[in-house]
């Protein structure tokens, strides 16, 4: 087998991982009841019956954003959008940046990160084409080769 199709299987089986991660901790969640939505020149807050900050939904000068915290008050995700486009980010419970989405008004990509929130995967597509990358720890990029 070639290591280009070495290193796509890698980077398919790390999403089918990442998303299979996602939907045991959603699984894992526990409901929470929304008390209190604070409307207030910063947007709205949404807060559980005991006083935590779970989510924010504002308007900036650029576009919107709205933010989801987990029950310990740490941020897990993120969507945002401006004139130019969107992009989603999603973190761990520690707030350590696992994935990025994001889009352009020519293409997109998504960022994958490790646990030192640097990069390790990337896939981009643009006007004329797009990409595929691996990288190591030190932000080498090992595939393709350059």
């Amino acid at each position: 087998m070639s290591k280009d199709k070495v290193y796509l299987t890698v980077i398919v089986l790390l999403a089918i991982a990442l998303i299979a991660s996602c939907a045991q901790q959603v699984q894992q969640t526990k409901r929470l009841s929304i008390s209190e939505i604070v409307i207030s020149n910063e947007g709205l807050k949404f807060i559980t019956e005991d006083g935590k900050l779970i989510a924010t939904m504002r308007a900036t000068e650029y576009g919107g954003e709205l933010t989801i915290r987990n029950n310990q008050g740490n941020l897990i995700a993120g969507v945002g959008g401006t004139e130019y486009g969107g992009m989603i980010g999603i973190s761990t419970n520690q707030e350590k940046l696992v994935v990025s989405i994001g889009a352009l008004e020519y293409g997109g990509g998504v960022t994958i990160f490790n646990n030192q929130e640097k990069s390790v995967a990337g896939m981009a597509a643009f006007e004329y084409g797009g990409g595929l990358g691996l990288y190591d720890n030190q932000q080498n990029r090992i595939w393709p080769k350059p």
